[in-house]
């Protein structure tokens, strides 16, 4: 979105509960850019590909569901069309985006401490270093 996406493609392999489905609605709605996400079919994870539009609301200002498509637990092709000039008047129109950011308070977010109770292992019981990644 920085950078000027207005649509993000988003790989995904794990088991999509609601929380994590409602999670990608957040993300395009936080930062008002469509997101695609695709899941492996079940049996190797449960589906629930998804395609959302990042506009959370019509031109008059009442509330709308961003959802362009989700699929079930089985293989299959899902389209999703994206109206990319709805979405730049969406942009123009709401505050959300890059209106209000504050990187100059964002250090805690971009630091790589790892404080308790976040502190991890790795396979070979070490503490997880971020700086290696």
């Amino acid at each position: 979105m920085l950078q000027g996406a207005e649509v993000i493609l988003v790989p995904n392999a794990c088991g999509l509960d609601r929380n994590r489905l409602m999670q990608v609605r957040v993300r395009a709605f936080e930062n008002m850019v469509g997101l695609a996400m695709t899941n492996y079919a079940a049996p190797s994870n449960n589906g629930h590909s998804m395609a959302v539009d990042g506009i959370n609301e019509d031109e008059h200002g009442q509330a709308r569901d961003m959802l362009l498509v989700e699929a079930g637990e089985r293989e299959g092709i899902y389209l999703a069309t994206f109206d990319r000039e709805a979405l730049r008047s969406h942009r123009r129109r709401n505050t959300w985006g890059n209106a209000f950011r504050r990187p100059h308070r964002y250090h805690r977010l971009t630091s790589l401490e790892i404080d308790p109770p976040f502190v991890r292992v790795n396979a070979h019981g070490k503490p997880y270093d971020p700086a290696r990644r």
